[in-house]
């Protein structure tokens, strides 16, 4: 159980963050070539970044 609680953690913020961009709303980098890419990369720094402040705490 404690697995799944950490995977959903770490997985909740992507989760946000492509949630927030699939609406349909003007969308600061919509129109840009390499939005796609700049979003992706900010949340999987954004999951590593709580992945190690996890780690840290001892939580995982």
């Amino acid at each position: 159980m404690k697995t799944l609680s950490e995977l959903s953690i770490v997985l909740i913020i992507p989760t946000i963050i492509f949630g927030f961009w699939g609406m349909n709303t003007k969308v600061p980098l919509s129109n840009e070539s390499h939005g796609t890419v700049v979003i992706i990369t900010v949340s999987l720094i954004c999951s590593i970044l709580v992945y190690n402040w996890l780690k840290k705490k001892k939580y995982l």
